[in-house]
């Protein structure tokens, strides 16, 4: 599959800037949107190994972050400073059914972002997916859903640093449908499991999207 690849906005951006980088078939419209949230700054490479495996009507967004806090130092300020720059940067991109996808530290922020689309555009995404990460509500005081979409929540059966009860708390943040995917092993399903990761984002998206005929 040939895709063509281009880091937005054109040209130099600033050192505290949010860029994005489009993956898609260029033969073929795309139907569907997928933003990614990695991990960290730089990696996005397992996005760029799942865009071959896409069917060529899903587009690829991939977040690349001006700095990324590390674990210790992701708290409450550092992840809204962050989510608001990558809002600002995504939320012209909401122009057709799609998804967000977010992996570790990623996975908050596109739930961070998935809430203010939803609230502030009034745009929902048709699924936000979260992977090998608790969710916030499992680390403090609970309250009403903060979205109405699915939520489908991705990690491993023996991770340690993504507890299954941690990670299924994700329910918690949603009015909408969960779903819990857990896959064999520690960590790495992202690059070991690719295609079974695949085949539930297109399921996810194609079953629930209903893009334009045009």
């Amino acid at each position: 599959m040939t895709h063509a690849h281009s880091r937005l906005p054109a040209g130099e951006t600033a050192p505290d800037e949010v860029s994005l980088i489009q993956i898609r078939q260029p033969a073929i419209p795309s139907s569907y949107r997928m933003i990614c949230f990695p991990n960290s700054r730089n990696s996005p490479l397992c996005y760029l190994a799942m865009a071959e495996l896409l069917l060529p009507t899903v587009e690829l967004l991939i977040v690349q972050y001006p700095s990324m806090p590390s674990e210790e130092d992701f708290d409450a300020a550092a992840g809204a400073e962050l989510a608001d720059k990558v809002f600002e940067a995504v939320r012209g991109w909401a122009d057709r059914p799609f998804a967000l996808f977010g992996h570790r530290l990623g996975a908050e922020l596109a739930y961070a972002v998935g809430c203010r689309l939803e609230q502030e555009t009034y745009v929902a995404p048709l699924t936000l997916f979260v992977s090998g990460r608790s969710a916030p509500a499992h680390r403090g005081s609970l309250g009403p859903p903060a979205l109405d979409c699915r939520v489908v929540a991705l990690t491993a059966d023996h991770d340690p640093r993504a507890t299954l009860a941690g990670v299924r708390a994700w329910r918690r943040c949603t009015s909408g449908r969960f779903d819990l995917e857990v896959f064999p092993g520690a960590q790495g399903y992202l690059k070991s499991y690719r295609r079974e990761v695949v085949n539930i984002v297109h399921d996810q998206l194609i079953s629930l999207g209903e893009p334009d005929s045009d």
